[in-house]
């Protein structure tokens, strides 16, 4: 066995196993009008509207042959509030999401597509990125879509820098499994506001499942930071070491989350 494997067991069989969107649907039935997102300049978006938002676009992705045991792609060109709605989605449809990035080199960019091989991609500024029209996304439903998605089935594939790294797949019950370690030492709730800056994509969705509310940053304008965090009532930041100190050398009276958790 390898050293910490029986301590990673020993913290995941606290909790059983579940999905990544299962607790977020739950919040949303249980506060609708609640703020769920907090876009910079933007108006806020409520958990019944961003559950619905979801929905629609999880049933156009299964349209296009999202299902479990398949990868969606998602262009990080997308509005904060557009990613959280398409990440939510992507889990709702039971496929893995893969981050692409358009300012990778278009090799690399091609290498990837080819060997995650996305049934769709989502967005802008990536070969093959499309999104759905608002009339073929107002013609679907508004309620939680049925899936046959298990804890066992992975909500997301990574690949490494560089080269021709081989991609890392990570279960739903991974996610579950961090986000409740994170939930049980930070303790968010329905009171905070969270801003979470250089981080994976997963992680967007933990204050989700407490009833906090994220707070997203404008990618375009990242000197605000620091105004954002005032402006919003940030009550909780989580971010890479050094994005935070380049973007956020004064946090004030904010809770930190570290990176490492």
């Amino acid at each position: 066995m390898e050293p910490g494997t029986a301590t990673r067991s020993a913290r995941a069989g606290k909790w059983p196993s579940t999905t990544a969107v299962g607790p977020i649907e739950a919040q949303a039935a249980r506060t609708p009008d609640a703020p769920a997102l907090l876009p910079a300049g933007g108006a806020p978006v409520s958990y019944g509207e961003l559950n619905a938002a979801a929905n629609r676009l999880a049933r156009c992705l299964t349209d296009r042959g999202a299902r479990p045991g398949t990868v969606v792609g998602l262009a990080l060109t997308l509005r904060p509030a557009d990613l959280v709605a398409a990440l939510l989605a992507v889990a709702k449809s039971g496929a893995a999401y893969l981050a692409l990035d358009p300012d990778d080199a278009p090799g690399r960019l091609s290498w990837l597509l080819a060997d995650a091989a996305p049934v769709c991609v989502v967005g802008e500024g990536v070969p093959g990125a499309e999104r759905p029209s608002v009339a073929e996304l107002a013609g679907r439903a508004v309620t939680d879509p049925p899936r046959a998605l298990t804890p066992q089935h992975p909500q997301c594939r990574a690949y490494g820098p560089g080269g021709r790294p081989a991609g890392v797949w990570t279960t739903h019950a991974e996610v579950d499994r961090r986000v409740r370690e994170l939930q049980a030492v930070y303790g968010l709730g329905p009171a905070d506001r969270m801003l979470q800056l250089g981080l994976p994509l997963w992680e967007f969705l933990w204050p989700l499942r407490t009833g906090a509310a994220l707070v997203l940053a404008d990618p375009d304008r990242p000197g605000e930071v620091g105004e954002l965090v005032r402006e919003a009532g940030v009550t909780a930041l989580r971010a890479a070491p050094a994005v935070l100190g380049e973007l956020l050398p004064e946090p004030g009276p904010v809770h930190l989350v570290p990176e490492r958790g």
